[in-house]
C-alpha cells in the first residue's frame, strides 16, 4: 500500500476488477453497427456450445486465457462439465472453436440482470469481427431474456479488453479487490453485488493450493 493508503501499481497483495454496466439495448445497437461497417467472414459462425464439445472448449478457454495479463487459473474438463451451457456461445471459424462468450442471467430482488462472465478469443483469431459477433449474440441473448442492465468485470490491468468493453457502451461502476493469495473463497456481500460472482463461474479466481495458477 502507498503511504497515504491508496494501492500502488507495484502492490501485488490484490488483484483489482473494475465493475462495468451497460444498456443491454444500446450494446448491441453498437455492436450491430460495428458488424455493418467492418468486413467480418461470412464463415463466423456464432452458435452454442454442445456439451459433447467439452474437452475442445476446455482447450479453447485455456488458450485463450493464458496469453492475458489476467490472474489465470486453467479450467479442467471435470469444472467445465459442471458448467450450464445455455447463455455459453462459441465462434466457430473454419471449423473450429475461436472464441466463446459465456453469459448468465441473473435474478435479485424482483430485478434481472445479465452477466458477462468470461470473453475470449484465441490469439491467432482476433480481429476477425470474432469478439463484435460474440458481443452481438450475447446481447440477443440477455434482450430475448428481458434483461435491460448487463454487468461485467474487466481485469484493471487489462487495457485491450478494457477498450474493447467499453466500445459497446460499458461504465464502469465500481471496482473490486480480490487479495492475490486466499485461503478460501468469500462468501461475504461483496461476492453477491453484480459483479462479485463473475468469477466463480468459470474457474478465473485463484484457487489455494493449484500450482498451475498465475499470480497465486
Amino acid at each position: 500500500m502507498a503511504a497515504d493508503g491508496v494501492k500502488s501499481k507495484s502492490d501485488s497483495s490484490v488483484h483489482s476488477y473494475l465493475i462495468m454496466k451497460a444498456d443491454a439495448q444500446k450494446a448491441l445497437e453498437l455492436a450491430t453497427e460495428w458488424w455493418k461497417e467492418k468486413e467480418v467472414p461470412q464463415y463466423v459462425t456464432v452458435r452454442n456450445l454442445h456439451r459433447d464439445e467439452m474437452e475442445e472448449f476446455v482447450d479453447l478457454y485455456n488458450r485463450c486465457f493464458i496469453a492475458s495479463p489476467d490472474p489465470f487459473c486453467p479450467l479442467t474438463l471435470e469444472d467445465a462439465k459442471k458448467l450450464d451451457t445455455e447463455g455459453i456461445f462459441v465462434a466457430v471459424l473454419w471449423k473450429e472453436l475461436s472464441g466463446f462468450i459465456a453469459c448468465f442471467v441473473e435474478k435479485d430482488e424482483g430485478s434481472v440482470y445479465g452477466e458477462i462472465t468470461g470473453i475470449g478469443v484465441l490469439p491467432s483469431r482476433r480481429r476477425r469481427g470474432i469478439a463484435t459477433a460474440l458481443i452481438e449474440k450475447a446481447s440477443e441473448y440477455f434482450l430475448e431474456a428481458g434483461v435491460e442492465e448487463v454487468y461485467c468485470e474487466v481485469y484493471e490491468e487489462n487495457r485491450p479488453s478494457r477498450l474493447l468493453i467499453t466500445a459497446y457502451g460499458f461504465e464502469q461502476v465500481g471496482r473490486r479487490e480480490v487479495p492475490a493469495e486466499s485461503s478460501e473463497d468469500s462468501d461475504g456481500e461483496e461476492t453477491r453485488m453484480p459483479g462479485g460472482k463473475i468469477m466463480r463461474h468459470l474457474g478465473l479466481r485463484p484457487r489455494p493450493g493449484c500450482k498451475d495458477c498465475r499470480d497465486l
